[in-house]
């Protein structure tokens, strides 16, 4: 019996197990392992380098001076009743990073996109600002603007933002050239791995859970955690071996893959835990169905101590179960009716004395009726 039931539910733990950690996978996929970059610390981007290779990572950029706002990033909401309203998220601003060429004595401007919220608008406004007093300054008077260092995902361009992005270098009349280098991507500091901060940080808890999940089901299979209900039975009931329950279990009818109708008792994998019932404890069962987004399919059955037990099995296996009752279990009241329900649910009494008390007292034969 103890082996049978420790395949099912190892059976049980090794699908918990790949269906967690491979969810967890694709989570990390989906969300370009950023988790790793956020970790171990954002990259510093060496914009000398083929920008393709921080493509999606997290990383660090000094910026010497902002250009221009060229895009601006809005949400817009559909009210239920009508009508909608347009909020702006934040900007996307042309940048750029020089980087001197002392062989011919000028510098190479390296012109990239990074997105700001709104709330960061006055500070950029006040960056462009000083970076167009220190290029029209005619006077060399004039500061150059203070670099500042900013963090984000180093997003390729979409073809949309990449034209925005074309656009509004042209209008300043800046071309691409030996002195003059455009990257396509865009440094998003409100998303890691492709999203929302927030999300993502909900996206890995989860797979955090997953994984621990996935492990403990791991551990589990080479534990005996499966058969903790049944140990505990025994030792709450000094006068039963292993071996009763052993041999009862090999008469037992088995009901679908993880149940088993014995005479003394009904045992049943739940989940990836083996469970007993004392069938003499048995009062009454019958097929329970629930549909909608919570459905369910189970037989019911309640005991003497007033609880009830829901065994997972369909109207088929339901009714082959009832059937050895029947036969088995003269105490059993089998069939669902609501005066049933009620009398259960307001006079426990009343419905112990319809059919359990006059059989087990032996007042009543096996088919019902009065001796």
């Amino acid at each position: 019996m103890l082996e049978t039931l420790r395949k099912k539910a190892r059976k049980s733990h090794i699908i918990r197990a790949v269906i967690s950690l491979i969810v967890a996978i694709v989570i990390l996929v989906w969300t370009k392992f950023a988790v790793f970059n956020v970790i171990t610390g954002a990259q510093d981007l060496d914009v000398e380098k083929d920008p393709s290779t921080y493509e999606w990572k997290y990383v660090s950029v000094e910026a010497d001076a902002v250009l221009s706002d060229y895009a601006e990033h809005t949400t817009t909401t559909t009210r239920k009743y009508g009508g909608s309203s347009t909020s702006t998220d934040g900007y996307s601003y042309i940048v750029f990073t020089s980087v001197p060429d002392y062989e011919n004595d000028t510098s190479i401007w390296y012109f990239y996109s990074i997105y700001m919220r709104k709330s960061e608008q006055s500070k950029m406004n006040t960056l462009m600002n000083s970076t167009w007093d220190y290029l029209e300054d005619e006077t060399g008077t004039v500061a150059p603007p203070d670099t500042f260092k900013i963090k984000g995902t180093w997003t390729p361009m979409e073809p949309d933002m990449e034209s925005y992005f074309r656009e509004g270098l042209a209008n300043m009349g800046v071309q691409e050239g030996a002195t003059d280098k455009f990257y396509f991507y865009n440094l998003e500091t409100d998303k890691l791995g492709g999203q929302y901060y927030v999300f993502f940080w909900v996206l890995q808890i989860v797979a955090l859970v997953l994984v621990l999940f996935g492990v403990y089901n791991i551990i589990c299979i080479f534990g005996n955690q499966y058969a903790s209900a049944i140990h505990k039975y025994l030792r709450d009931n000094s006068t039963i071996s292993i071996a009763d329950i052993d041999a009862d279990f090999e008469t037992a009818h088995p009901i679908g893959k993880e149940t088993w109708v014995g005479r003394r008792w009904t045992i049943f994998i739940r989940g990836t835990k083996a469970s007993i019932i004392t069938n003499r404890n048995l009062i009454w069962g019958y097929y329970f169905r629930r549909t909608g987004r919570n459905s369910v399919s189970e037989m019911r059955l309640y005991t003497t101590d007033g609880k009830m037990t829901g065994v997972s099995l369909s109207e088929e296996q339901t009714k082959e179960a009832l059937g050895y009752y029947a036969n088995e279990q003269p105490q059993m009241i089998l069939g669902y009716s609501d005066d049933l329900e009620k009398t259960w649910k307001k006079n426990f009494p009343a419905f112990m004395d319809l059919k359990y008390r006059p059989v087990m007292s032996g007042n009543m034969q096996p088919n019902g009726n009065e001796m």
